[in-house]
């Protein structure tokens, strides 16, 4: 049986690989992300804490951006 932070983890994996981040900016009024030679930035990979090569025993996942960056969103559980 899959624990909350589990079924949340995936949930934020699906979720994070249909953003579009242009749409997003836009969406907000703002302009969109853009590398160096001007084309959107783009999420190139979205995986788990654990494929990522994170040592350690939390859920979450990793943004990988098409100019480099790397992000990461962890599940916490308080209660």
């Amino acid at each position: 049986m899959l624990s909350y932070e589990e079924i949340l983890e995936r949930a934020l994996r699906a979720a994070a690989e249909e953003i579009d981040l242009e749409i997003v900016a836009e969406e907000a009024g703002e302009e969109p992300l853009t590398e160096e030679d001007g084309s959107p930035v783009e999420i190139n990979e979205v995986v788990t804490l654990a494929d990522g090569g994170f040592m350690t025993t939390d859920k979450g996942i990793v943004l990988r951006l098409s100019d480099g960056s790397q992000f990461t969103v962890e599940i916490k559980r308080y209660r």
